[in-house]
């Protein structure tokens, strides 16, 4: 049985723990990241546009190791940059190969990063309410490593859950999850066709009254060589009256990518737990033959996509909601109708709060005037020393969590817990004990953002 000791293992190497790991391994600490697929990155490269780096107002909310991997990527001609969005704050559309390799050349400049792949996790060590380890099944051998500092950036919580921690799922019953996705990718679209249809068919891109105040325009389509729209609920809701369409969507989420191929985001597995085995294997075969339905229905029905063919599928489920730690401090609705940014803050949000609804065809979007400051609390949580969590799992209510739970967000939190839990080994204190103060100033050092400028 292999067995080595890290100053701190990092569960997840998406957008909330490829962050941590980097920023922990630059300040000396001996850092294994663990992960249980084949790539580094998670959602990171599945092709799906990063939303939300620019708040609605168009302040920067995201910079830091985040706007480092977007400078790479633009080097590359890997994305655009930033997009201003009506409907999504902004867009940045990334070309999920380049987004691999960027992620993988990263991890290898780290002389103190270790990268375990193909690793799922099997036991959490715990010692009286303290982290201790981790042990993994790795290609048929068990392993086992000790560490006193772990961040659980798994996006459901499986290190803190395994680990004891107290969390939240859905509604007060448990139930109401939103529910997953399987995105896909479409080449051979028109634009033009599309965009001709769309100067005769304006209510094509007309958002339903569950979106107040946002209004999409055929002048910024036409504009902007990447773009997100969602549209064609005439289309779609005539479908599924007459019986010709069965997803439960009102909407076609459609995203025109730097590679000149269409990401769609519409299947919807509604009545999913994704923390349950059978619930979430469920979920994959109903988003799968979703994909088979939707793209003739497409075909025939929306102009320009004709002779759009299926280029390719993220090869595992999008999960939007599972569980949220009960942290030291939440971040809850009233905070952000707030617009809150307090002295602790050591991330911001700055999406809108968009809910896929669990049960039906439904989505509401709730604006935010500017980002809101997440602090340091809802990182740390209850009754389990020595872990941090990163990524969609802090600690907010289920409202807050629709805003917290993109991949920007997730970016920004990952580079705060990382430093955080740097600062805690310098000084030999639990993450629990550090002073925030200090984070903050080392966050500023590093470009992260913790204040609108």
């Amino acid at each position: 049985m292999y067995n080595k000791k890290y100053d701190l293992i990092v569960v997840g190497s998406g957008a909330g723990g490829f962050p941590a790991a980097i920023a922990a391994a630059r300040r000396g600490l001996e850092v294994l990241l663990v992960e249980r697929n084949a790539q580094i990155g998670g959602l990171l490269v599945s092709g799906l546009p990063i939303l939300a780096f620019l708040d609605r107002s168009g302040n920067p909310v995201v910079k830091g190791i985040g706007q480092e991997i977007i400078d790479r990527l633009q080097a590359l001609n890997g994305t655009k940059g930033h997009i201003p969005s009506p409907l999504l704050n902004s867009v940045t559309h990334v070309s999920a190969p380049w987004m691999s390799i960027i992620l993988f050349e990263m991890c290898e400049q780290e002389e103190n990063l270790d990268v375990l792949l193909y690793a799922e996790l099997k036991e959490v060590k715990v010692d009286n309410g303290k982290m201790r380890g981790i042990s993994v099944f790795c290609r048929g051998e068990e392993m086992v490593f000790e560490a006193n500092l772990v961040i659980d950036a798994t996006g459901d919580a499986c290190v803190a859950y395994k680990a004891g921690a107290k969390y939240e799922k859905g509604d007060a019953d448990g139930k109401g999850l939103q529910p997953p996705t399987i995105t896909f990718e479409l080449g051979n679209v028109d634009y033009e066709k599309l965009f001709d249809y769309l100067s005769e068919h304006p209510e094509g891109y007309k958002l339903p009254e569950t979106f107040p105040g946002i209004e999409q325009t055929l002048d910024y389509f036409r504009s902007n060589i990447c773009f997100t729209m969602m549209g064609f609920s005439d289309i779609v809701n005539e479908a599924r009256k007459t019986g010709e369409l069965t997803i439960p969507r009102n909407m076609i989420d459609i995203c025109r990518q730097v590679n000149g191929n269409t990401f769609v985001n519409v299947t919807r597995s509604i009545d999913t737990d994704v923390t349950d085995f059978e619930s979430i294997i469920k979920a994959e075969f109903v988003c799968h033959k979703q994909v088979k339905e939707l793209v003739p229905f497409m075909q025939k029905y929306i102009p320009g996509f004709e002779n759009a063919q299926l280029v390719s599928m993220i090869p595992f489920i999008g999960v939007r909601e599972s569980r949220r730690i009960v942290g030291k401090k939440q971040l809850t609705l009233d905070n952000i109708k707030n617009l809150e940014l307090p002295e602790d803050t050591v991330a911001i949000a700055g999406y809108n709060v968009d809910i896929h609804s669990p049960d039906s065809a439904d989505m509401t979007m709730l604006t935010v005037k500017h980002g809101v400051g997440i602090p340091y609390g809802c990182l740390v949580p209850e009754y389990v020393e020595g872990l941090l969590m990163s990524g969609r799992t802090i600690s907010v209510d289920q409202s807050a969590f629709a805003m917290t739970r993109v991949m920007s967000t997730c970016l920004a939190v990952g580079q705060a817990a990382g430093i955080a839990m740097a600062i805690a080994h310098k000084h030999g204190v639990l993450p629990s004990d550090i002073d925030v103060s200090e984070l903050r100033a080392e966050l500023k050092k590093d470009n992260a953002l913790i204040a609108l400028d």
